[in-house]
Formats: C-alpha cells, structure tokens, sequence
C-alpha cells in the first residue's frame, strides 16, 4: 500500500483527477446565480467528484465489470458458491 501511495505514476493519477474537479467544479459554478448567494449543493459536488473518478477508470481501464457478455456475474466467488446453494 505504501509503494503505490508513494510511486509517481499514483500520484499523477490523483493530481490529474484532482485537476479535472476542479475543472468541472468551475464549470457548474458557472451557470450559478451568485448574486442571489446559490452555490453548489453537496449532491452537485457528489457528481462532480462521481463523474471525474469515473473518467479516471474509464482512462486507466480500471472497469468494474462484473458481468461477462452473456450476463452471467463473472465474480469468482459466485462462480464457486452459486445463488441459493446452500452454506
């Protein structure tokens, strides 16, 4: 763990995402109405933080699959343990 928090290639990763909230957070700020005191709501973050760490799987092909093509769950564990055997 202390390797990859500490390898330059992890932490261009988090700058790089860390830059594109930012960039996305300047971005909605824009559309706000600041005169009237709006600014964004948790939830609007929450989707910027939601939207950049996707795009950072997406570019590193970090993929969350857990279906194979025919729809099967292709988690190892389900594959030795399938729904409703029993313990």
């Amino acid at each position: 763990m202390l390797r990859v928090a500490h390898s330059e290639g992890h932490q261009q990763r988090i700058e790089e995402t860390r830059l594109r909230i930012q960039e996305l957070k300047e971005e909605r700020t824009q559309q706000l109405n600041h005169e009237e005191g709006e600014s964004l709501s948790i939830d609007d973050v929450q989707d910027i933080y939601i939207q950049a760490k996707a795009e950072e799987r997406e570019r590193y092909n970090f993929s969350l699959n857990t279906r194979s093509k025919t729809g099967d769950i292709s988690d190892y564990l389900e594959a030795r343990r399938p729904f409703g055997a029993t313990h």
